[in-house]
């Protein structure tokens, strides 16, 4: 290929995201473009995909919900709680939402870009169908990126909608005195108060590894062997959002299973537990089995991720080109 047709295609690859949700400009282009998107994408995912969220995590969490099915879950939550049940919880998920996800895909475009521009980390790996290295690290510092910022205020979260109070020795006051009463408790004891709030990280980090790692492969994987699917203008961005996500939680439901228990727990049981993660997923397994217990949830969680993750993927790639243009 000539000089001048490669001239010719860089701006069409740019343009239409080829390449794993990352173009081909520079890491620090790439990354605030990803850091821009992102945040759209964490604002329009919890609207879209909080009342699912609640369903699975009182069914995975809440004792009077281990033996209800979804559609019981839902009848009793709006017949007890209404609407504003459904959304129990909420503000802690969007504000971090728009954190973490504009983080997690700065992290990953800046990293890809970063690595594509390394010709070692740029090869295909051996033996997988041409999965490179790039990929992978980027998948690795978006999991990152969004364990830390995901993990304290997922554990608020999970408190709210239970409606259990989240004060304890090392806690934030009480969940139903409001969200800025708890940054208030927090901050008048910042160094007690981290490594309570960070209790569930350890899962937290380990499902979103599973989940951003699968994630970021298959849609690599789509762009090269389904081409025509994923550069379509609106089934694309859905089917990366919708499909590869969801089917990434199959990875990685049992550690959010493990996750939302953990961060229930108000006993101290799992508190300092080494290990507290494998030994959650192994009484799951034990006492429930794979389906009731590992992957309790796994249908609100699903379509959470389909719809939340679909609708929301589309508007990122729609903000993306409209950013890109902008930049000309």
């Amino acid at each position: 290929m000539s000089n001048d047709e490669q001239q010719i295609e860089r701006p069409v690859v740019r343009e239409t995201l080829k390449g794993s949700l990352a173009g081909t400009g520079s890491s620090w282009q790439e990354a605030m473009f990803g850091l821009a998107s992102g945040v759209v994408f964490g604002l329009v995912s919890p609207i879209v995909g909080h009342p699912f969220d609640t369903v699975k995590t009182r069914m995975q969490a809440e004792q009077a919900y281990q033996h209800t099915g979804i559609r019981e879950t839902v009848r009793h939550i709006y017949q007890v709680e209404g609407v504003q049940g459904f959304y129990r919880g909420f503000i802690p998920p969007v504000i971090g939402s728009m954190a973490f996800r504009g983080v997690l895909f700065s992290a990953y475009s800046g990293t890809y870009s970063m690595c594509e521009n390394v010709p070692i980390l740029h090869e295909p790996i051996p033996f997988t169908g041409g999965l490179r290295t790039s990929v992978l690290l980027g998948a690795l510092a978006a999991s990152v990126s969004r364990a830390l910022i995901e993990s304290p205020l997922d554990f608020v979260k999970v408190r709210y909608m239970l409606g259990k109070n989240v004060q304890d020795a090392n806690a934030v006051k009480a969940a139903s005195s409001g969200i800025m009463t708890s940054v208030r408790s927090f901050a008048a004891s910042p160094i007690n108060n981290i490594g309570h709030m960070y209790h569930g990280f350890v899962p937290t980090l380990l499902r979103t590894m599973g989940l951003l790692g699968s994630f970021f492969v298959m849609v690599d994987y789509s762009v090269r062997y389904i081409p025509d699917v994923v550069n379509a203008p609106m089934v694309g961005p859905f089917f990366k959002g919708g499909i590869c996500a969801t089917a990434a939680w199959v990875v990685a439901f049992p550690f959010e299973s493990a996750k939302s228990v953990i961060q229930a727990d108000t006993t101290g049981k799992y508190k300092r537990l080494s290990g507290a993660t494998w030994k959650v997923m192994r009484e799951l397994y034990r006492e429930r089995g794979i389906v009731k217990g590992l992957y309790r949830g796994f249908g609100p969680g699903a379509s959470r991720s389909f719809f939340a993750n679909g609708i929301s993927m589309t508007v990122y790639a729609r903000f993306q080109e409209i950013l890109r243009k902008e930049r000309g």
